[in-house]
Parts: structure tokens; C-alpha cells; sequence
């Protein structure tokens, strides 16, 4: 399957589907961070900066569109501030929307933050819903967190699949019978929502500060969240206000501590923060290849 990436930011989105099987034919990224990296690693890839440039004659053949359009008008941390899709950033679906009218993509993938659910008072993921719809897709919905799939962060995100013309995004995101999930506290093992991946973490090895909640009362909202080393990290977000402290055997961490030079990394904290848990999006992506056998198998012979 070929896949048209858009908002592609450092390419965790391509690189998942990529693992799960297919092959990226274009981007589409504005940052000039997220540009070098993506010329990095796929040099020959076609590459437009600004999506609302794009005409239908740039893009590609592709089997997928996929995007995780821009949040910040949507998300839950920017409290006071969300103006949902009529926002200059997060009403980019609409220009998404577009592209895929015009070139009917048989899989559409899009990933987002929660705050999708309740922006508007469930207005703006009426909006989402109802354009899919309305341009034939069937539309699937489910919210996924990282901590289910290999990795000691939270960080839960909104995953909609469309496929035209057939219910396939259902099957592509839920499973028949029941899912295993942990209960109670998190520290130590624990089951996982992906039975593909591993069978679960260590020992808590992760340490986190959250310093924007130091001082403040659990109570204080999103970023009221203190300390925890139960082996699970808050999630990493675009302002470095997360700082995994690891011990020394732990595989994972951004920061050693938080008196790293945010000069050095701030492009890579934002770019991390925007950025896609890659398990979770390969986990998809080999799940819409399985449907997408199913519903095309002409396509497979």
C-alpha cells in the first residue's frame, strides 16, 4: 500500500506504517525542523512545506492519506485558549478534507488529541465525522493509549480510520471478545491492549517530574501532576514541562535531568511532543493492510 503523509512533523506516522509494510510517496510538512529530518530519511520522497499549497496534481497515486492535523486548537493543555477547528491550526481538516474528496484515497488515517472528543461541546468531532461520511467512508473511532504498547509514557490519542465504501475501519480498530488491561496501580508488569507486543514492561525503572505541577494541588487540571516513578512517564509534551529521569539501565529518556540545555533540544522536546507513539500507529497499519486484503484481494494476487 502507498501512503500520501500529511502534517507528517518528524515522521512518526511514516515510519510506523512503513514497519507495518507500506511505502511513503509524499509528505507534507512546514516546520523546517521537521523538513530535515524527513529529507533525512527519505530523501527521495516529493515534499511540499505548506499543505494549503497543495493541488491534487501533487500528490501522488496513494492507497492512504494520513495526518494527524494540527491540535493545538483542540487540546485539553491549552485551556482558555481552544477555538476547536475554527482555529487557524486545527481548522487545517478542512484543507485535508479536501485533498481527500479529490483523490478518494481507499484508507484515510487520522490521529489527534482527546480534546477532539469534547472541543465544542462535541461539535468540532461532529464536523470530522460527518465530512468523512459524507464523502463515503465508513468511520471508525477509538482512543489509544501508548502505555498499552511497549513504551513507560502515557499518551492518549484519538485514532479515526475511514475505508470508502465498506465498514473495514471497524475492523481495522476493534477486536472481537475481550481486551486485556492492567488494574489498579500501574508499577510493575502489566497486560497490554496489542497482543503483537512483547507481554509486558519491567520492573519500573522510569522516574518522572512534571515541573509545571510542582507545588500545586492534584486538582490543579492538566498540568497539576507532580511526581511519579511507578514506571510510567506523564506524557511528553511540546513545551519540555515532562523530564524523564531514568536510572541508568532504562532504554528510554529525552533528558537526563532538567538542567539539559534547552537551547540544544528544544526543536526535538516540541518535535517529540507532536509527535506519534510508533507501535501504536504500526499496530493500525498492519491491521488496514489485513482489511484492506480482504475488501481488494484482486489488488494481492
Amino acid at each position: 500500500m502507498k501512503v500520501a503523509s500529511f502534517f507528517s512533523g518528524i515522521g512518526g506516522i511514516d515510519l510506523a506504517l512503513e514497519r507495518a509494510g507500506m511505502e511513503v510517496v509524499f509528505q507534507c510538512e512546514i516546520l523546517p525542523f521537521g523538513q530535515r529530518i524527513l529529507r533525512k530519511h527519505w530523501p527521495a520522497v516529493p515534499m511540499i512545506s505548506d499543505i494549503t499549497t497543495v493541488k491534487e496534481t501533487d500528490i501522488p497515486e496513494a492507497d492512504l492519506f494520513a495526518g494527524g492535523f494540527p491540535c493545538q486548537d483542540l487540546s485539553l493543555a491549552n485551556q482558555g485558549k481552544r477555538r476547536g477547528l475554527e482555529g487557524e491550526r486545527s481548522g487545517l481538516f478542512y484543507k485535508y478534507a479536501e485533498l481527500i474528496e479529490k483523490k478518494r484515497p481507499r484508507w484515510v488515517f487520522i490521529e489527534n488529541v482527546p480534546g477532539l472528543l469534547n472541543s465544542a461541546k462535541g461539535e468540532d468531532f461532529k464536523v470530522v465525522l460527518t465530512t468523512l461520511d459524507e464523502l463515503g467512508y465508513g468511520v471508525s473511532w477509538r482512543v489509544l493509549d501508548s502505555k498499552f504498547f511497549g513504551t513507560p509514557q502515557r499518551r492518549r490519542r484519538t485514532y479515526i480510520i475511514g475505508s470508502r465504501g465498506t465498514l473495514g475501519s471497524a475492523e481495522v480498530l476493534f477486536e472481537r471478545g475481550t481486551n486485556p488491561v492492567s488494574s489498579g496501580s500501574s508499577r510493575g508488569t502489566r497486560n497490554f491492549i496489542a497482543p503483537c507486543i512483547g507481554e509486558g514492561l519491567p520492573g519500573a525503572n522510569l522516574f518522572s517530574i512534571q515541573h509545571a505541577g510542582i507545588g500545586r494541588r492534584a486538582s490543579a487540571g492538566p498540568q497539576g501532576k507532580g511526581y511519579r516513578n511507578d514506571g510510567e512517564t506523564y506524557t511528553l509534551d511540546s513545551r519540555g514541562s515532562s523530564d524523564a529521569v531514568c536510572k541508568t539501565d532504562a532504554p528510554f529518556g529525552i533528558r537526563d535531568t532538567a538542567g539539559f540545555p534547552k537551547r540544544l533540544d528544544g526543536h526535538r522536546f516540541r518535535a517529540i511532543g507532536n509527535a506519534v507513539c510508533v507501535p501504536v500507529v504500526e499496530w493500525i497499519g498492519e491491521r488496514i493492510i489485513a482489511a484492506d486484503s480482504k475488501y481488494y484481494p484482486e489488488l494481492y494476487r
